[in-house]
């Protein structure tokens, strides 16, 4: 036996799908609207944009400084350490013998420059306060290497080594502090505060 759907069925069915208007879409208020809307989005989206990669571009460069400030400040702290380390031992080597020279090796503090290599802000550094730093190390070593040698005299050798730390301490030692005081003024101004 089949049982047939009530005659109810079917008309609800047809009133569960109305017939739409679409007069609206015929207009051309709709259009124009339509267009406007669209317009303001992409223009919306385009300045929020624009907006987001500049103030990410400023953060970016300010890291940067930030960076570059910690590096050149260190450069400087170490540098500093070594001219005073290379002045003790030019003092005290003139009054010592020929064997005993090589006891009071200067012991130069490396770290910093060395890792320098590996940092990216490294080439941000002025290139002249690079090669300076560069000259002093190795003229240092080989100035104090011609002393222990005995190639150089400990007086002849002293003198060198004083001509040399005098260079850095009156022209790349000043530079360098210039240099990332000037960053730390600039980062200042931008709100961050280094120490």
């Amino acid at each position: 036996m089949e049982i047939s759907p009530p005659p109810q069925a079917s008309r609800e069915s047809v009133k569960r799908f109305p017939q739409l208007d679409n007069q609206e879409l015929i207009k051309s208020s709709f259009w124009i609207s339509q267009v406007f809307m669209i317009i303001a989005t992409v223009a919306g989206v385009y300045l929020a944009a624009q907006e987001g990669l500049s103030q990410a571009i400023t953060f970016d460069t300010l890291t940067n400084k930030q960076n570059n400030y910690y590096l050149r400040h260190a450069l400087y702290d170490e540098l500093s350490d070594n001219v005073k380390e290379v002045n003790s031992y030019a003092d005290v080597i003139v009054a010592k013998s020929a064997f005993e020279r090589k006891n009071f090796h200067p012991n130069m503090a490396t770290f910093v420059w060395e890792n320098m290599r590996y940092s990216q802000y490294t080439l941000e550094t002025p290139s002249a306060i690079l090669s300076d730093t560069r000259r002093f190390y190795m003229q240092a070593e080989d100035i104090v290497n011609k002393i222990e040698t005995r190639f150089y005299g400990a007086k002849y050798g002293s003198g060198l080594l004083k001509e040399l730390t005098e260079k850095v301490s009156t022209q790349t030692l000043p530079a360098l502090k210039a240099n990332y005081t000037e960053l730390a003024a600039e980062l200042s101004r931008n709100d961050i505060i280094v120490e």
